[in-house]
């Protein structure tokens, strides 16, 4: 066989075993706080790779990178968080705290909840939070609620007024990548100064019209954003960059909505959604290396 062939096949097939998964939950903290949580991982040969999302359209959202390994003979799965990804929270004063999760579940099939317990440490190992660790495939949660609505629909026994006070999407949208309101801040760990973004309307067209800016300097000074993604490849040639997103309008339907993804041209990608009124910015914050924080 050809070696060039080979190859191919080897990648091939390593490609076709791994297996995509996605689950939707909650973090249980001792005080019975409840944090939304969500894992996308592939699976390959019992190997785990893939990110987590805490607090997920929160002030605190942050995305890390997971690895772990799933048993099929025990039915436990574990992983942990091994590098932060960006964060809502002020880098400069947050010591990231590690979940570090093991639990059961029967399957990797999208029927099987995932249950267990978590414990959490900071970068030097020393220990942050406890607590426990509850998710559900996310094609599970989403035909659940599907079908919740339906009964709701049909059913004869709940007042309309309480019917238009359910709103399942309304619950599910936690759960779905960052949205960005108004004078709100992503911070990145970004080690590299290559960057494309990536930037349209993921909407209806209606004229929405943006101002982009890196370190101060207009990139997009007024663009109005279109079902094509505009790419622009940046150099981020400082210690810590900021690209700064304004409304200049709200087109003909408020609010002035832009996706917005991150590329760093190696397969690593960050998506963001911006929901902004005239005069409002979002700023994305980009270090080459984490702020070394003082826990005295």
């Amino acid at each position: 066989m050809n070696k060039n062939l080979l190859i191919i096949v080897i990648l091939f097939s390593v490609i076709s075993n791994a297996q995509e998964h996605e689950y939707l939950g909650f973090l249980k903290l001792p005080d019975s706080t409840f944090i939304s949580y969500k894992v996308n991982f592939t699976e390959n040969n019992g190997l785990i790779k893939g990110y987590s999302y805490t607090d997920m359209n929160g002030d605190h959202e942050t995305k890390s990178s997971i690895v772990g390994r799933f048993n099929d003979r025990k039915n436990t799965l574990e992983f942990r968080e091994v590098s932060t990804i960006y964060t809502k929270s002020d880098i400069t004063e947050l010591d990231f705290c590690y979940v570090y999760f093991t639990g059961k579940t029967r399957k990797l099939n999208g029927k099987a909840a995932v249950e267990g317990t978590f414990k959490s440490y900071y970068d030097d190992l020393t220990s942050c939070i406890d607590g426990e660790l509850s998710l559900n495939a996310a094609d599970k949660i989403e035909k659940r609620t599907e079908r919740f609505e339906r009964l709701v629909a049909k059913s004869n026994k709940i007042a309309d007024s309480t019917k238009q006070k359910i709103d399942m999407n309304q619950f599910m949208s936690r759960f779905e990548d960052n949205r960005l309101k108004g004078g709100e801040k992503v911070n990145i760990i970004w080690n590299q100064d290559y960057l494309k973004l990536m930037i349209w309307d993921p909407g209806t067209v209606d004229g929405d019209i943006i101002k982009v800016t890196l370190n101060g300097k207009d990139v997009l000074s007024s663009y109005s954003t279109v079902k094509k993604q505009k790419e622009i490849e940046l150099q981020l040639t400082n210690d810590v960059n900021t690209i700064t997103v304004t409304a200049l309008n709200e087109g003909k339907e408020a609010p002035n909505t832009a996706k917005i993804k991150l590329s760093d041209g190696k397969g690593e990608t960050i998506d963001l959604l911006s929901s902004l009124i005239v005069g409002e910015e979002v700023k994305l914050v980009f270090y080459k290396e984490k702020p070394e924080i003082d826990k005295k």
